[in-house]
């Protein structure tokens, strides 16, 4: 049980959002860029076992993440990144655990705002109280359109991805559609609304749909800095088990610092 449930808090949170990119830029010629990023995390979630009657937590959560990626002339694009992630949860500590996170990224870009995307996430969890250490892995594809519209920026995408869990019941095919919009209230503060819905189709278990709105707010203190703070609401319609179907939410703030810097050649 207390195996699932670290999946449901922490491995699923790195798989289930889509892979969202920024905007292509035509160049003409060859760009690399790179960013280091640390990122410090509070935030309480209202049902950690997502089933009904099961408490909630709030959760200190710390991660370390290097991004590289290669944009070609031709708008195609190769993104590789490692993530480092703890998560403390403060009255259930049987839960905290360690993940390692690894994905790479093949996409193209179409008219500078439709990009195509395959790619592939390992992922390693590490109880820090137990001796757990399940391994997951995912493979993906997906598209995603951005559409400016005067200041504001708007994205919707589909993503297609197999869950390849090492728990049987968290094996699954599962379909994301998504929406989004990005407004910036000045030079450093922006706002972002969006939603998505997944359907799990989960191998030997029950499936499900999921619902989910969230909100944020981000202020860019300075190139290196980040205050960020947000949340999300998720409701799960379960097509067979009755006790998972319910809503739950969450929210919290982060700061994140990083570097970034890029060559052309």
């Amino acid at each position: 049980m207390k195996n699932s449930l670290i999946k449901k808090l922490t491995g699923l949170i790195l798989t289930v959002t889509p892979v969202l990119l920024t905007p292509g830029i035509s160049y003409a010629e060859n760009k690399l860029d790179w960013r280091v990023e640390g990122d410090v995390a509070g935030q309480y979630n209202s049902n950690l076992g997502q089933i009904q009657g099961f408490s909630g937590d709030f959760i200190n959560t710390y991660t370390a993440t290097g991004t590289l990626r290669y944009l070609s002339s031709t708008q195609t694009q190769l993104l590789a990144r490692i993530q480092t992630q703890y998560n403390k949860f403060i009255t259930n500590k049987d839960f905290d655990v360690l993940v390692f996170a690894g994905s790479l990224t093949l996409s193209q870009w179409f008219f500078n705002s439709l990009n195509l995307y395959v790619g592939v996430q390992p992922i390693q969890l590490v109880s820090t109280v137990n001796s757990r250490a399940p391994f997951d892995f995912v493979g993906l594809a997906g598209l995603t359109y951005f559409y400016p519209l005067g200041k504001e920026l708007f994205f919707g995408g589909y993503q297609f991805d197999r869950l390849q869990a090492a728990a049987a019941d968290y094996k699954s095919w599962n379909h994301t559609a998504i929406v989004g919009l990005r407004h910036p209230f000045s030079d450093n503060f922006f706002g972002n609304v969006g939603g998505r819905v997944r359907y799990r189709d989960v191998d030997i278990s029950s499936d499900d749909i999921r619902f989910t709105g969230n909100l944020t707010a981000q202020y860019i203190v300075t190139p290196w800095l980040t205050l960020q703070a947000g949340g999300e609401y998720t409701y799960v319609n379960n097509f067979t088990t009755a006790n998972k179907t319910l809503g739950f939410f969450n929210f919290g703030v982060n700061i994140i610092g990083g570097y970034n810097n890029s060559l052309t050649f």
